[in-house]
């Protein structure tokens, strides 16, 4: 599983490399698909122009760069990759779940809640995305981003403050990791290691750890 040690890289040159953008030696997403740049090892040096491709405020995972000079990379503590290996998922109870339109404003306003900066106007095209929603306002979500082809990551999992604690988190993730099962595709996601909560869902759920990742933002 040598691909999942620097995934944004992955897939960048794989299945999601038809949104791939260059930058010197590194690889970025389009900055309103989401904010992610990526290098082929750690240590490889990203001038001043590949900088400025990739901009201010996006992230690293994984593998590291070397910055040009008046550039830094902002470490944000480690995150932690964790992949499915359960066997086949019964389809979860569907009747309250729904199919949420890519360009649906509502989720960037729901992960802003949790996961600030990281989900842009174009983030929805990346895969699929569901949700919960209560009089009419959307207070559930999970989707997916990397797409690594063997491999696709599980996403933007998050509930309204207002709305947790009665299970949502675990009926969406149920519905993406049986799509995706569907499909001969191997769920995996990333979790702040801190994050023993979250950790210990995931992990109830089938998901096992397999290490931890670097993850910082670039700064000028």
């Amino acid at each position: 599983m040598k691909e999942l040690e620097n995934p944004i890289w992955t897939a960048l040159i794989s299945a999601q490399s038809h949104l791939a953008q260059a930058a010197g030696a590194a690889l970025c997403f389009p900055s309103d698909i989401a904010p992610f740049g990526a290098v082929a090892e750690p240590d490889l040096l990203l001038d001043d122009e590949a900088l400025l491709r990739i901009g201010a405020g996006n992230y690293f995972l994984g593998a590291l760069p070397r910055l040009a000079s008046g550039w830094q990379l902002k470490e944000l503590g480690a995150v932690l990759q964790m992949v499915y290996q359960g066997g086949a998922l019964a389809a979860p109870p569907a009747a309250a779940i729904c199919e949420l339109a890519a360009d649906d404003p509502a989720m960037q306003a729901l992960t802003a809640l949790a996961f600030p900066g990281y989900f842009r106007p174009r983030t929805g095209e990346l895969g699929r995305y569901i949700g919960l929603r209560e009089a009419g306002r959307l207070i559930a979500l999970s989707g997916e981003r990397m797409d690594l082809g063997r491999w696709r990551e599980i996403s933007a999992v998050c509930t309204h403050p207002e709305h947790t604690g009665r299970g949502h988190a675990r009926l969406l993730v149920s519905h993406i990791m049986h799509g995706m099962l569907e499909q001969g595709v191997t769920p995996m996601l990333h979790v702040g290691a801190a994050n023993a909560r979250a950790r210990a869902l995931y992990q109830s759920m089938g998901f096992a750890p397999t290490r931890e990742l670097r993850h910082a933002q670039l700064t000028k």
